[in-house]
């Protein structure tokens, strides 16, 4: 067995993301002790899973999860997005035994969005699936989740590998899991929603004015009500045209966030966010990508003994998916 100590940055990627529980599990084989964790997104519900040892649970779910489990969690609100997102919660509440951050072994950290300041909220104490409820908060798709008093969304809007939450939790080597793909649909259409975030608006108040005259009131201010309820007020269109707002900020700003020591890439380019059917192959993506890091990891070479010496610093990797 490799000894190795290294912290996990897991980033969002939505179905992408299940590369991690891959990654995770070849690192466990190989006897690669992780030490902190910090997740983002589908990341958080990964990184979750692991440090309450509900991972394997989590992978059995993921390899038989059906069309009548994802639509189960379809709890329609269209207020401040169109899930309410309760049931997906009683979910996560099941996957982290109901467990706080102050009980973990590991230290854990989830990153969400202030949609009232668009800065990352790096959460690390209370309940944990609630944290990661706010961090899988797609703006638009799920209502805002508030914690604290804040209305928290994906934390992807702000930092998509959670690099910097990690980092925080002060780990002898930082590694990220980059599964982000410039390819996925979502991704796609929601670059050209941002690049035309000024028509939505002006068509959003025009439809609003012509939907002023056809719809029943109750039905219009479901939509577009600022009412000061559970979601703070954060309608389905004010939460999604704040989000768009909050990542071209971001990305006019070009902050990259904190490094990591090694970054590992799984082969994910290829798979949607909507593909959680195709769990074995992403997850078996995540492991040839981690198993092909180990040598960065450890300082062994595949086939050689592990070194009774301590494992170098990490090193650049030439492509493949892994860079340091």
């Amino acid at each position: 067995m490799h000894q190795a100590e290294i912290g996990l940055a897991l980033g969002g990627g939505a179905a992408r993301g299940l590369a991690h529980i891959g990654v995770l599990r070849e690192l466990q084989e190989a006897g690669v002790a992780v030490t902190h964790v910090a997740g983002c997104s589908f990341g958080a519900v990964v990184g979750a899973a692991y440090v309450c040892g509900t991972l394997a649970e989590l992978e059995e779910r993921a390899r038989n999860l059906s069309r009548a489990d994802v639509i189960r969690l379809a709890d329609a609100a269209f207020s401040g997005g169109v899930l309410r997102g309760d049931a997906l919660l009683d979910e996560l509440r099941r996957l982290t035994r109901g467990l706080r951050f102050e009980d973990l072994p590991v230290p854990f950290a989830v990153v969400a969005t202030d949609l009232a300041t668009g800065r990352p909220v790096i959460l690390r104490t209370g309940p944990i699936a609630e944290a990661v409820r706010a961090s899988v908060s797609v703006p638009g798709l799920f209502a805002p989740a508030v914690v604290g008093g804040r209305a928290l969304v994906d934390g992807g809007l702000v930092e998509l590998v959670p690099v910097t939450a990690l980092r925080q939790l002060r780990p002898a080597r930082a590694v990220a899991v980059d599964v982000s793909s410039s390819a996925d649909l979502w991704t796609r259409a929601a670059n050209r929603a941002r690049l035309s975030v000024g028509s939505v608006r002006r068509h959003w108040r025009r439809l609003r004015r012509i939907a002023a005259g056809l719809m029943p009131g109750a039905a219009l201010a479901l939509l577009t009500s600022h009412s000061r309820g559970e979601e703070q007020g954060w309608s389905l269109v004010r939460t999604v045209l704040t989000a768009f707002d909050i990542t071209e900020a971001q990305l006019q700003r070009g902050a990259p966030g904190a490094a990591a020591d090694l970054v590992i890439r799984p082969e994910v380019e290829g798979f949607h966010g909507h593909q959680f059917y195709r769990a074995a192959e992403i997850i078996a993506a995540g492991r040839a990508a981690a198993r092909q890091a180990l040598p960065l990891i450890t300082g062994v070479a595949p086939g050689e003994a592990a070194r009774p010496a301590a494992a170098p610093g990490l090193r650049p990797a030439a492509g493949g998916g892994v860079a340091g």
